[in-house]
C-alpha cells in the first residue's frame, strides 16, 4: 500500500531527519575509533590506506548497533518540528487519522530493519572477518618490515623483538622475543633464524633450532625447553587471543548459528556465544519497530502547549531507552541463564504488540494531563529548592551583618 501525498511529505521529512542523526551518530564513534587507532601509522608503520581499512570496516556493526538510537532521535525531531510548525494540529483538524502520520514512519522503521539485519545478518560478519585478515597481515609485516636488525623493539605491550640480521628471501637470523605480558609467567624464545609463513587466515613466526625459556613469576622458577621448529603466533600481538582461530561472536556467520560444526574449536570451547549470537541477531531488527511505534502512540497527537511538549519528548525518549536497555542486560545475561531468551524476544514484542493496540484502539501511553501534572510536580519542586536555599541562606547573611 502506497503512501498518500501528505504521508511522503511526512516520511521524507523524517528520513532526512533520520540518515542526518544516523551520519553524526556513525561519524562520533568513527572518529573515536579512528584516533585509537592512530598507533597503526606512528608506531607500526602501516600506510594510510591500511590504516582507514582497519578503521571503516568495523562501521557496518556500529551502523546496525546505533541505528534505532538514529531512528529514535529522528523521529523525536520531526515529530517535534511538525509541533512547532502547527502542521500536526492542522493534520488532525483537516481529518487525518493517527494512522496518517504512523504509516509513513512504519515505512521508515521497516526500511531501517531491512538495513539492520542486512548488516548484522551478512555485511557485520563479512567485515569485521575482513578485518582480523587484514589485522593477522599486519601483524606479520611488524616483523618482516618494521623491526630493524640488530636492535631491540617493543611491539606491543609486554613484547620484545631482537632480530640480529635479515637475509634475502625473508629469513631471520638470530631472533630473540621476551613476552611479559602474562603476570604469572613470563616466556624468552631464542632461535637461530625463523620465517614468517601464513596458515590459512593467520600470520605465524616459525622459529627453527632454538630454546623456550618459562619462567614463574612467583617462584622464579624456571625450565627450559628445546625445539626444532616452533610457529610463534603473530595473533597474540595487540590483545589477541593468542591461539590464532579465535573469532569474536560478531565474525560468526549466520549459516554457522543455525547448524555449527562440532568440530569448530570455538563452538567447542564456547557453545553459548552461538546461542547468544543467534539471538542478538535475529532481534535487532525488531528494535527499530519498537521505537517506532512507541514514539508514535506517545507522541502521536499534536501538543499546543511547548513545555507539554518538552515534558513528553524526555519522558517518551527516557521509555524508549529504559526498553532498549532492558533488552541489552537480558543479552547480555543470557550465557549464565540460557532461559532468558524469552525475555529477549518478549521485551521488543511486547512493547510492538501493546503499542500497536494502544495505536488502533485510538490510545496514547500517557494520560493527556500527563504533562501538565509533571510540570506542576516540577515547578512545586524548583520552588521547594529556591525556598530551601534562601531559608539557608537567610541565617548567614543575617550574622555576616552582625
Amino acid at each position: 500500500m502506497g503512501l498518500s501525498l501528505l504521508e511522503r511529505y511526512v516520511f521524507k521529512k523524517a528520513l532526512v531527519m533520520v540518515a542526518t542523526a544516523l551520519a553524526g551518530l556513525v561519524g562520533v564513534i568513527w572518529v573515536v575509533r579512528a584516533v585509537q587507532e592512530v598507533d597503526v601509522i606512528m608506531s607500526k608503520g602501516q600506510g594510510i590506506m591500511t590504516y582507514l581499512t582497519i578503521t571503516t570496516l568495523g562501521v557496518p556493526s556500529l551502523i546496525a548497533a546505533v541505528a534505532p538510537l538514529a531512528l529514535m532521535i529522528g523521529m523525536v525531531r520531526t515529530i517535534s518540528a511538525l509541533n512547532d510548525e502547527s502542521e500536526m494540529v492542522v493534520m488532525h483538524a483537516s481529518g487525518a487519522s493517527r494512522w496518517s502520520l504512523a504509516r509513513p514512519f512504519l515505512w521508515l522503521a521497516g526500511l531501517m530493519a531491512i538495513m539492520i539485519y542486512f548488516l548484522s545478518l551478512y555485511g557485520g560478519p563479512h567485515s569485521l572477518t575482513k578485518m582480523r585478515e587484514t589485522v593477522n597481515t599486519m601483524r606479520a609485516d611488524l616483523i618482516s618490515v618494521v623491526v630493524k636488525d640488530g636492535e631491540f623493539q617493543q611491539l606491543g605491550g609486554g613484547l620484545m623483538f631482537h632480530i640480529a640480521t635479515r637475509l634475502p628471501g625473508g629469513e631471520l637470523k638470530g631472533v630473540f622475543i621476551t613476552d611479559t605480558r602474562d603476570e604469572n609467567e613470563h616466556l624468552t624464545y631464542l632461535a637461530d633464524s625463523g620465517t614468517i609463513s601464513k596458515i590459512g587466515e593467520d600470520a605465524y613466526l616459525v622459529l627453527r633450532q632454538g630454546q623456550v625459556q618459562r619462567t614463574t613469576v612467583k617462584t622464579n622458577n624456571s625450565s627450559f625447553i628445546d625445539f626444532d621448529s616452533y610457529a610463534f603466533n603473530l595473533s597474540t600481538f595487540s590483545g589477541g587471543t593468542g591461539d590464532g582461530k579465535s573469532r569474536s561472536r560478531g565474525e560468526l556467520r549466520t549459516s554457522e548459528l543455525f547448524s555449527p560444526d562440532p568440530a569448530d574449536e570455538m563452538f567447542k570451547r564456547a557453545p553459548h556465544r552461538f546461542r547468544v549470537e543467534f539471538h542478538t541477531r535475529f532481534t535487532s531488527g525488531l528494535y527499530a519497530f519498537m521505537v517506532a511505534i512507541v514514539i508514535l502512540v506517545c507522541m502521536g497527537n499534536p501538543q499546543s502547549h511547548r513545555q507539554g511538549l518538552t515534558v513528553l519528548i524526555t519522558s517518551t525518549v527516557v521509555l524508549v531507552i529504559l526498553l532498549r536497555g532492558a533488552g541489552i542486560l537480558v543479552e547480555n545475561n543470557l550465557k549464565a541463564t540460557p532461559l532468558l531468551w524469552v525475555a529477549v524476544w518478549g521485551i521488543p514484542l511486547l512493547a510492538i504488540g501493546n503499542s500497536f493496540r494502544l495505536l488502533a484502539t485510538d490510545k496514547v501511553f500517557f494520560p493527556p494531563d500527563f504533562s501538565s501534572h509533571i510540570q506542576q510536580r516540577w515547578e512545586k519542586f524548583t520552588a521547594f529548592i529556591v525556598s530551601a536555599k534562601r531559608a539557608a541562606i537567610g541565617p548567614k547573611l543575617a550574622g555576616d551583618a552582625s
